[in-house]
């Protein structure tokens, strides 16, 4: 009979240890270790990552003229990028810092000599006298040296073509030299992968420098034209994205002549000079798009700031300023297709040396003054005004305000303000203001210099505030009489005198008199966001914050077709735009654009907030449910709305109404909303962005 062990899990343990060293001793191991394998290299292969950046970090021109370049590639973490062809180097092109008369323009085209500018060691000859910087270097080249890939998400290249500046300067090695590199290649997705690198750096002694001519930013584009959506900078076959890389070949002498074609290659018109520098092209674009009815450009061209932000960063921001360089000037002041197309007002002596005559605090206005410093429309956004009281009568008849006009330490008189000025006055309660727009320009100016007006129950819907308790929401809508900067005594006679408005924020007051120091109503987007794009000219007024609009375009407001016209139905209407070429802009569902990290979410939005009003009828006002108008505001017929989805929201206690009539009457409205909309259980905030990406409908 064989006899049976037990063995424990210890015992197993050491019982296997010793068969595995008898064995290893069988091997005849002589006891040393063998030689460490080389470390496997730590990154991704470029076909799994999502986005790259390119870093370039040296750069170095040989005896022959002929640049080299290194550079890494990572992904958004850090982590080296391996796998990168020469194929994927889209754009390699250098330049230097030089002066403007090394392109040997005359005093008119070049008044400034020693203006600095940005000089292309790749020039193309483009005939008749004219070059541009343009002609840089491309990696779909078959070489065997000129690419090295160090495995380990580090490469260098060596360019195939040698510094040719068409012998219009030289190659200087002891100044700011710089390089742009162009990264376009494609991951396993077959999704699109560019990214724009830069290196500054002095060859002479291999030290690197900062950006130099730092005019503005590239943030200072992509406000508008927003990296990864539509309306980005992606020029030349998508590979140059940022304004940065566009001033490496549109250099300030970039001209040439140019023929316009219609849709089927047809020449329109006669052939004209074109300038083709950075700032040239950026003002004619820009201007023909705010002049003409295809435009998107949401900005008069001559605000400057919209796109030279101030940056105490940059050595050049302030380079509009100036005064220096008259073809500037020509951009947007002189006879050519654009700007006549746009409708842009010639300059009484195009062509000629503007600056002659136009520079500050001469007999004629320079660049700052009349942008800027000595323009009503802009004056009016240097002006504050604050609301200092208001006073609401015990039997409820009537609400007295009083606000102070300032023009930095004066006064703004209330003479000096426009028969068109007027306040507005609301109450917010349960989220949103209470009633439609109501404001007046009936003013009293006080002995301090202070301004009041009365509201009178019998004129205005004070009453319906009053007696829900509201907290009470003052903006101004007031324009002030300037002429050239100067503020004057308005003369409603005088054509010349401008009546710029005066930027306003919205001043929040309870009943008895006391201050409410920030507003009542959740902000679902803010007014910095649509200042991106639209600086202080948002239609009819300057307004710093969006309860300055939503005061009127509120969830009570509907038009006189008797539609609805509150704020969200009003901005996203207006933002889903074409470009002047066809193409798509700017898309209402890019929700982050306007609204920040979270302010198009649902679940910011109570059930039991204020209805909204989606239009009227025989019996009044139409309504639907807080959540429900959110996605009305743009899911209105055709676009999602139909018989299912009203059921569907009807379900999860919605009020809709019905498709050939979105609302339903108050009455039946407190009949059938209990105040438990679900739309928020399940329309989550990530949910809704994935709903809503690369949606390319109309």
């Amino acid at each position: 009979m064989m006899n049976k062990f037990n063995l424990n899990t210890t015992a197993k343990a050491v019982f296997s240890a010793g068969l595995l060293a008898f064995a290893l001793t069988g091997c005849g191991s002589d006891g040393s270790d063998g030689k460490d394998g080389e470390d496997g290299v730590v990154g991704k292969p470029i076909g799994s990552v999502s986005s790259l950046t390119s870093t370039i970090t040296s750069a170095s021109v040989d005896e022959n003229n002929f640049l080299s370049v290194d550079f890494k590639l990572s992904d958004p973490n850090g982590v080296a990028v391996t796998g990168l062809t020469i194929a994927d180097v889209a754009t390699i092109t250098f330049g230097r810092v030089g002066t403007a008369d090394e392109i040997g323009e005359d005093e008119i085209v070049n008044p400034s000599p020693d203006r600095q500018i940005w000089l292309s060691y790749f020039n193309k000859d483009k005939g008749d006298g004219y070059f541009t910087g343009s002609s840089s270097y491309s990696g779909n080249v078959d070489c065997t040296d000129c690419f090295i890939d160090n495995k380990d998400g580090s490469y260098s290249v060596t360019l195939d073509k040698a510094i040719d500046t068409l012998d219009k300067y030289d190659y200087v090695a002891d100044t700011t030299n710089g390089v742009y590199m162009s990264i376009k290649t494609s991951n396993n997705q077959s999704m699109t992968l560019v990214n724009n690198s830069f290196f500054y750096w002095v060859p002479a002694t291999d030290v690197a420098a900062e950006k130099p001519l730092q005019i503005l930013a590239n943030s200072d584009c992509q406000t508008c034209h927003r990296a990864g959506q539509d309306g980005e900078l992606a020029m030349h076959g998508s590979k140059h994205v940022t304004e940065e890389a566009c001033s490496f070949c549109h250099t300030d002498y970039n001209s040439y002549i140019k023929e316009d074609k219609d849709a089927d290659g047809n020449v329109i018109g006669e052939a004209y000079e074109f300038d083709g520098s950075i700032k040239g092209m950026v003002h004619s674009i820009h201007t023909t798009a705010n002049f003409s009815d295809e435009g998107v450009y949401p900005q008069m061209t001559s605000n400057c700031l919209t796109c030279h932000n101030p940056n105490e960063d940059f050595n050049l921001t302030d380079s509009w300023k100036a005064d220096v360089d008259a073809t500037a000037c020509w951009s947007c002041h002189t006879p050519g297709p654009a700007a006549e197309a746009a409708g842009v007002p010639m300059a009484h002596h195009a062509g000629d040396n503007c600056i002659s005559c136009h520079t500050d605090e001469s007999f004629a206005r320079g660049a700052s003054e009349a942008h800027y410093a000595l323009n009503s429309n802009h004056l009016g956004a240097t002006i504050s005004v604050k609301f200092n009281s208001i006073n609401v009568a015990t039997d409820g008849s009537q609400i007295t305000t009083n606000f102070t006009a300032m023009n930095g330490e004066e006064l703004v008189a209330l003479a000096q303000l426009s028969s068109k000025s007027s306040i507005a006055i609301n109450g917010v309660t349960d989220n949103d203001f209470l009633v439609t727009s109501q404001k007046t320009s009936e003013f009293t100016e006080q002995a301090d210099g202070s301004i009041s007006s009365t509201f009178n129950a019998t004129d205005f819907d004070i009453t319906t505030l009053i007696d829900a308790d509201a907290t009470i929401a003052l903006s101004s809508q007031l324009q002030v009489c300037s002429y050239r900067g100067v503020i004057a005594d308005c003369d409603e006679n005088n054509d010349k005198q401008g009546k710029g408005y005066i930027s306003s924020n919205t001043f929040y007051f309870e009943q008895d008199g006391s201050v409410v120091e920030e507003s009542p109503r959740k902000q679902h987007a803010e007014m910095t966001d649509c200042q991106q794009c639209h600086t202080t000219e948002i239609h009819h007024r300057y307004s710093n914050d969006i309860d300055g609009c939503a005061t009127c375009h509120n969830g009570t407001r509907v038009n006189s077709s008797g539609m609805t016209s509150n704020l969200a139905y009003v901005a996203h209407s207006k933002h889903y735009v074409n470009d002047a070429g066809g193409d798509l802009f700017f898309k209402k569902t890019e929700c982050q654009a306007c609204h920040g990290d979270d302010g198009f979410s649902i679940q910011n939005i109570k059930p039991t907030d204020t209805p909204v009003a989606f239009g009227t009828d025989d019996v009044g006002q139409l309504l639907v449910s807080p959540q429900t108008a959110a996605c009305l505001s743009c899911h209105v017929p055709p676009y999602g709305l139909n018989e299912s989805t009203i059921q569907h929201i009807e379900t999860n206690g919605g009020v809709v109404g019905s498709i050939d009539q979105v609302g339903v009457p108050a009455a039946d409205y407190d009949v059938l909303y209990e105040g438990k909309e679900q739309c928020s259980t399940c329309h989550k905030d990530t949910q809704i962005l994935e709903a809503h990406s690369n949606w390319g409908g109309n």
